[in-house]
């Protein structure tokens, strides 16, 4: 085992894993079904549509207190509502698929924590702690190497040139949240301590490295089933979405102080962005 691996092993065993869906929280119900009103067969709203609002609309009175409790069974819906099982899982679909709900084979469907809104405009870690969360960092690995034909062109570097990665865990309260991997031209890299790496987002990092910070970021989201080790850092299963931005930060001067990949939960975080809509049709 290569010393940097060690190093990584150990960051990864030193961070606590998130609390279970299943766990104490888990057996207390979010709900009864008495609360809500009798579907509507002559609407028409689909009837899992509607069942997917009614239970939206009693998760989103309190959706951070109930994290982690039960929703009603499969079962006692269909009993409940005189509807069919893929009625409910379709509703239960639109649940998750707005972030509201978790549901794990064999253990249940429970309410989800609120999905984390990065408005692009700002720092995340700004954006965490507004919203009275705690950013932390476990430094994974940090190496030299020949910077791939890919980074040398997103960071405008000769051939030949030499970058240094940076592997990380992003943890939100604690919980892992994220993985990193940063690509540092060689000039700036020497002045990143590993301490800076510990300690710092981004724009901190950079600011504290070169006493600069960046001006402009081009993004690239897309969506990615998470590989064996991803998922083993994330603590999610394999093939899991996974959230992934691909980024570019230049300096105010236009040259590339930074880029490189990072992995988010797919279901707790979601990218906001406003743009002026430019057309050329002619109405």
């Amino acid at each position: 085992m290569t010393p940097s691996t060690r190093r990584a092993m150990g960051a990864v065993s030193n961070v606590p894993a998130p609390p279970s869906p299943a766990g104490t929280r888990g057996t207390t119900r979010a709900f009864v079904l008495g609360r809500i009103a009798p579907l509507n067969p002559a609407s028409a709203t689909p009837l899992y549509m509607q069942l997917a609002e009614r239970f939206a609309t009693l998760l989103a009175q309190g959706q951070d207190a109930l994290v982690g409790q039960s929703l009603p069974t499969e079962t006692e819906c269909m009993v409940h509502f005189g509807i069919s099982r893929p009625t409910v899982r379709q509703a239960m679909a639109q649940l998750a698929s707005l972030g509201l709900i978790t549901r794990g084979r064999g253990r249940g469907t429970f309410v989800a924590p609120r999905r984390l809104d990065h408005n692009l405009r700002l720092a995340f870690e700004d954006q965490a702690r507004n919203a009275r969360k705690r950013t932390s960092f476990a430094l994974l690995d940090r190496h030299a190497l020949a910077a791939p034909a890919a980074i040398r062109q997103a960071l405008s570097l000769p051939e030949g040139a030499e970058v240094e990665v940076v592997e990380r865990l992003r943890l939100l309260d604690g919980e892992v949240f994220a993985h990193e991997q940063r690509y540092l031209p060689a000039g700036f890299a020497r002045h990143v301590t590993t301490r800076m790496l510990e300690r710092h987002p981004v724009h901190a990092l950079l600011r504290a490295a070169i006493g600069e910070v960046p001006d402009r970021m081009r993004l690239i989201v897309r969506s990615v089933p998470a590989d064996a080790r991803i998922a083993r850092l994330l603590q999610v299963k394999r093939g899991t979405p996974s959230l992934e931005s691909e980024h570019v930060y230049r300096l105010a001067s236009g040259v590339p102080a930074l880029c490189g990949f990072v992995r988010f939960h797919g279901d707790r975080f979601q990218f906001i962005a406003e743009a002026e809509i430019q057309t050329t049709t002619q109405l």
